[in-house]
């Protein structure tokens, strides 16, 4: 019987799967080049083929701008805060808790001192 006649559940390896570990790779998305992250990360979050700047966040921006291990951050605690009570769809105070929760971070700004 031709091996595209068999039913795939009787088709058995012997060996493991073999595959790349999840999240080593990233896949430009303006071009669709696939790099690996480490040169990625070295390449100053672009593109190796087309220069697309990706989003970064802010840990990686003070990782690229200052010397290592030099930044020490400020009102690391500091929070948004609503005084006027403002509310449209939803209240802002939840907006404030959703985006703590989904970012990790307890507001837009980070401030700090570090050597260049």
């Amino acid at each position: 019987m031709a091996w595209f006649k068999r039913k795939s559940e009787l088709i058995k390896t012997d060996e493991p799967k073999k595959g790349v570990s999840d999240g080593s790779w990233i896949k430009c998305e303006k071009c669709g080049e696939l790099m690996h992250k480490k040169q990625w990360e070295s390449n100053f979050y672009t593109c190796i083929k087309c220069g697309f700047h990706f989003r970064i966040g802010s840990d990686e921006y003070i990782k690229i701008l200052l010397d290592d291990d030099t930044f020490k951050e400020f009102d690391k605690k500091m929070r948004s805060v609503d005084p006027l009570n403002f509310s449209d769809t939803k209240p802002y105070k939840s907006r404030i808790e959703e985006t703590i929760s989904k970012t990790g971070l307890y507001d837009a700004i980070k401030t700090g001192t570090g050597k260049l």
